[in-house]
């Protein structure tokens, strides 16, 4: 009973290291706290009432996606240009 109880406080704390180096779930705000506020601005301002998902890292940036009540959803794509601000790319998607 020890070795089964060790073994899962074991998985449950690495999957807690991996999901806050990753910026996944609880962790996502902490780790991506800059790109937030730029989104959450910018969800304001463009889309009022609008909500937008966990921010996730790639290639060439970061990417989210703005749900809107009643409207398709947008993919927003994050970026940064030379001087440091921030480019926003959208891409509606076509509910099929």
């Amino acid at each position: 009973m020890k070795k089964k109880t060790l073994f899962l406080i074991g998985t449950a704390a690495a999957a807690g290291i991996y999901s806050a180096i990753t910026g996944k779930g609880l962790f996502n705000k902490p780790r991506f706290k800059e790109q937030h506020e730029r989104v959450a601005n910018y969800v304001e301002t463009h889309y009022p009432n609008a909500v937008y998902t966990p921010i996730e890292m790639t290639a060439n940036g970061w990417v989210t996606v703005i749900r809107r009540i009643a409207r398709p959803n947008i993919i927003l794509y994050i970026t940064r240009d030379g001087n440091g601000n921030y480019v926003f790319t959208e891409s509606e998607v076509r509910n099929a």
